[in-house]
Formats: C-alpha cells, sequence, structure tokens
C-alpha cells in the first residue's frame, strides 16, 4: 500500500489528534516535534505530521515530513496537501513560508526566510538585525538534493530546481533552474533554453 492510501486511512485519527494536540500548550507540541525527529518509518511520519498540522499556520493533508528534518518558526509556515520534505534537511519560517501542494524537497535542502542587515558599520555583521523575508513555493514543484533557497525568493508553479542549485532571485513557473547561483537552463514546455 502506497503512504498516500495508508494516510487516508487513518487521516482521522491523525487529524483528531493534531487538534487535540493543538489545545494544549505550544510547547508540547514543540517538544513533540523535536522527540520525533528521528523516529524512522511510517510511525514517525505519522507523529511529525500531527505536530506540524498543530504548530504551522496552515498544514493540507498528507505532508510527510521524514526523519532527520530541522523545522522552525512553523508558526509562519503553510504546507499544502501532497508535499514531502526528505532526510536532512533545514527549514526556518520565521520570515514566512508558503509551500504549496504536490512540492517535494530532495534530501540536504535549506530554506532559509531571513537576513541580516550587514550595511550599519557600526554593528558586527553577526550582531546585526535580522530582516524578514518570505519564500513562497509554488504548486508542482520539486526540489533537487542539497538545494540552498534564500530569503525572498518566490518559486513558481511547476518548477524544477537541480541538485546543489542555490536559488538567489524568482524563478518563473514551469522553468527548469541549476547552478550557483541558479539560472534557467530550460523551459519545461520548450526544450532548453538559449
Amino acid at each position: 500500500m502506497r503512504g498516500r492510501e495508508a494516510f487516508q486511512r487513518v487521516r482521522p485519527a491523525l487529524v483528531a489528534a493534531s487538534a487535540a494536540l493543538r489545545s494544549l500548550p505550544r510547547g508540547v507540541a514543540t517538544t513533540l516535534l523535536l522527540l520525533s525527529r528521528h523516529i524512522p518509518t511510517r510511525l514517525g511520519i505519522a507523529v511529525r505530521f500531527i505536530a506540524v498540522r498543530a504548530l504551522a499556520k496552515h498544514c493540507g493533508d498528507v505532508v510527510a515530513i521524514h526523519e532527520g528534518v530541522h523545522l522552525f518558526h512553523l508558526e509562519a509556515a503553510e504546507f499544502g496537501d501532497h508535499v514531502s520534505i526528505h532526510p536532512m534537511c533545514y527549514i526556518d519560517a520565521y520570515g514566512g513560508l508558503s509551500i504549496g501542494s504536490h512540492v517535494s524537497i530532495a534530501h540536504g535542502t535549506t530554506i532559509v526566510t531571513t537576513n541580516h542587515d550587514f550595511a550599519p558599520e557600526h554593528h558586527t555583521i553577526r550582531d546585526a538585525s535580522v530582516l524578514p523575508a518570505a519564500v513562497r513555493i509554488g504548486d508542482n514543484v520539486w526540489i533537487g538534493a542539497g538545494v540552498r533557497i534564500l530569503a525572498g525568493v518566490r518559486i513558481g508553479d511547476g518548477v524544477v530546481v537541480g541538485a546543489g542549485a542555490v536559488v538567489t532571485k524568482d524563478v518563473s513557473p514551469g522553468t527548469v533552474v541549476a547552478g550557483v547561483p541558479a539560472r534557467p537552463i530550460k523551459s519545461r514546455s520548450q526544450g532548453h533554453v538559449a
């Protein structure tokens, strides 16, 4: 049985458990998420779904957070339906994060939603103010392994981000990007970009 079918069978129990968890102090759900970070298999995915649904601004159905994923500031995060985030990802939603539906984020990906304000010379950079900048990821997006998505980036629907890319600018819908910094290499509908 595929994960989606298994999810549908237990969905009512998962949603009820998440609603109950949401009624408790927020620290309980945060602790559950932290303690479940390294639980493998479907059990771990189910426990993390319950915690993420209780903590996130919005969490759709069939959101699979695999083991070893680090999630921060979920109160500013929105997840669509059928989202998978694979092992060893680091995601900080402090500045705002929206992930659409049917999105797959491969292992080792980092998404940050803040920058340091390094302009004032009278502060050390590490002590400078933090500037929030939301990241928006559209629907039907595949993000390859080891990608870095920086604060303020918007990724359109139907985008493929090649492994190891560093996304520093917005990506138009239906584009395949790769490289450091990420650049369009082809359109999914028209072949290679010149």
